[in-house]
């Protein structure tokens, strides 16, 4: 068993051939009720058992799950944050990750593993800089793993003659010379806490685009670092949102240079083509069936009924990923009647036609 980050997608998306579960299980859902949570594990397996049962024999399910069946559960869900997902290899092999962002419970046996809500999490969990300041040190801290781990810090000693120190506005200006350095590697949002006067005079000296305008007010001597964590989390919710809504005008932008396209037949063949420069999937929604990682044909199927029917939106994002293009999981398409995928393409060669796909506005 080996516990995975959100920098694994690539070893999940690699096929290990067929059957693989996939179960992600919200633990918000339940959260006062432990027993719930051992209840809807189960009932996940039991789904597994089914659609496999479709497609095998009672003594390979019965092997196959055995792994699912004797997993310390509990134990590994009392440590998360907001989800846990597990995966089992045909092999017998368990991965899991645990989570730091909310998801809906889904159970998906298929041909590969349904990495789709992973690629929305890792969106929301890329990470942020918290910068922390007092006139006496400041402390500059990085999320990882749904952690704020200390990566550096600055303190205002005192000068050569060992008792004047500088004042804060001359030790924020030194030490945010070293900080601009800092960030410039980095592409992560930036929040600032501290008491007002120091964050106002901090925020003229990081001129990066990273740095939000809303801070946590207040003498962060006195805040525990788990508080500062989850106060980071609810001013970046409306940034993460902002960064969606740009999806928006990305597709009008290809659709005005006739370089979107919305089938799921088109997408399909330019995802095998390695065609496609960006996909945006809608989250939540599913399109049962099969695809052919070669020709790009798909089969749909009205409801995931076997071992082998996978969500063809998770298939899209696993192939386009694994030609190098970018997927973005959005919450839906308003203003794209029917739609649940739209792609933008280098170029439209590879389709038998070449006439603008633009769909019928709501």
């Amino acid at each position: 068993m080996k516990e995975l980050s959100l920098e694994d997608l690539t070893l999940l998306n690699d096929r290990h051939g067929a059957p693989m579960v996939s179960i992600y299980l919200n633990k918000e859902k339940g959260v006062l009720e432990p027993r719930e949570h051992e209840e809807r594990w189960y009932d996940s397996i039991s789904k597994a058992e089914f659609l496999l049962l479709k497609d095998y024999s009672r003594n390979f399910v019965d092997e196959c799950l055995s792994p699912l069946r004797n997993l310390d559960f509990l134990s590994i869900m009392e440590k998360t944050d907001k989800g846990l997902v597990v995966f089992l290899t045909n092999d017998k092999e368990i991965f899991y990750l645990r989570t730091h962002s909310p998801f809906h419970d889904l159970t998906v046996v298929a041909d590969s593993f349904h990495i789709k809500p992973l690629i929305k999490i890792k969106t929301l969990e890329r990470g942020f800089f918290l910068v922390s300041m007092t006139s006496r040190a400041i402390v500059v801290f990085i999320e990882h793993d749904g952690q704020l781990l200390r990566l550096d810090s600055y303190r205002n000693d005192p000068a050569a003659d060992g008792i004047v120190k500088r004042s804060s506005q001359e030790f924020f200006q030194h030490a945010s010379q070293e900080l601009n350095k800092l960030f410039t590697s980095y592409n992560v949002p930036i929040i600032l806490a501290g008491v007002r006067d120091h964050i106002g005079h901090m925020k003229r000296l990081l001129p990066s685009n990273m740095l939000m305008n809303e801070s946590i007010v207040g003498n962060v001597e006195k805040i525990k670092t788990s508080e500062l964590r989850e106060r980071v989390i609810e001013i970046l919710q409306p940034f993460y949102h902002s960064q969606e809504l740009k999806a928006q005008s990305e597709i009008e932008a290809a659709i005005s240079k006739d370089k979107a396209i919305f089938y799921l037949e088109d997408i399909a063949v330019s995802a095998v083509y390695g065609k496609i420069r960006k996909l945006f999937v809608a989250e939540n929604k599913f399109v049962w069936g099969n695809l052919d990682p070669v020709n790009g044909e798909i089969i749909i199927a009205p409801k995931q009924s076997n071992a082998h029917d996978d969500d063809i939106l998770d298939d899209l994002c696993q192939i386009v990923l694994s030609k190098g293009g970018e997927v973005v999981v959005v919450k839906d398409f308003k203003d794209y009647k029917g739609h649940l995928a739209v792609a933008i393409v280098t170029d439209r060669s590879h389709l038998s036609y070449t006439m603008p796909q633009e769909p019928v506005l709501l």
